[in-house]
């Protein structure tokens, strides 16, 4: 089974632009996730979004991208399989949906958003590579011991320090949910 890794993260819009540090994790997820044969799932815009699928796409992986609007072309020239959802911002639910695990790279309200979408569906786990800029950063100062985003303690976050341990933490989650 090809497992879909989500990659949530700030795009650049409005004047804001995501790290350089965070656009060069962002690659670097996106072509370790193709390397290792699993299908990027993302929100198809800019920033986070865009360095993800440019890696993915260069090392010839599968980007697929839910878009806010109705038209194709406003995803980002790496996205292969572009879904225009018409939807806005509820795109970020069809995007968590779709994936199997999420790692949050920098980030906005939209990304956390997607965070907490994703935690309180309990469906899908959800790494924060740290060092990355955005609520990536600050999340676990606010977190509940330090990994839980509500009272309930159900499900903890996961957090990297490297593009590396990611998505191999990733690839981790990914085996236990569907290989066990």
């Amino acid at each position: 089974m090809k497992y879909n890794i989500g990659v949530i993260g700030g795009a650049a819009i409005g004047g804001f632009a995501p790290s350089q540090t965070a656009l060069d994790y962002a690659y670097q997820v996106g072509r370790l996730v193709a390397e290792a044969g699993a299908a990027l799932i993302c929100g198809g815009k800019s920033g986070v979004m865009e360095a993800a699928c440019k890696g993915a796409f260069e090392a010839g992986g599968i980007t697929v991208g839910f878009l806010p609007g109705m038209e194709k072309s406003e995803a980002n020239p790496y996205v292969q399989v572009a879904l225009p959802t018409g939807v806005g911002l509820a795109r970020n639910v069809l995007t968590v949906r779709a994936s199997d695990v999420v790692i949050m790279i920098s980030g906005g309200l939209g990304t956390l958003n997607e965070l907490t979408v994703a935690i309180n569906e309990r469906k899908v786990p959800a790494i924060v590579l740290t060092g990355t800029g955005g609520w990536a950063d600050r999340i676990q100062s606010i977190a509940y011991e330090g990994k839980y985003l509500d009272e309930r303690r159900a499900v903890p976050l996961h957090f990297a320090s490297s593009p590396q341990e990611a998505v191999q933490q990733a690839l981790k989650l990914c085996r236990q949910m569907f290989d066990a």
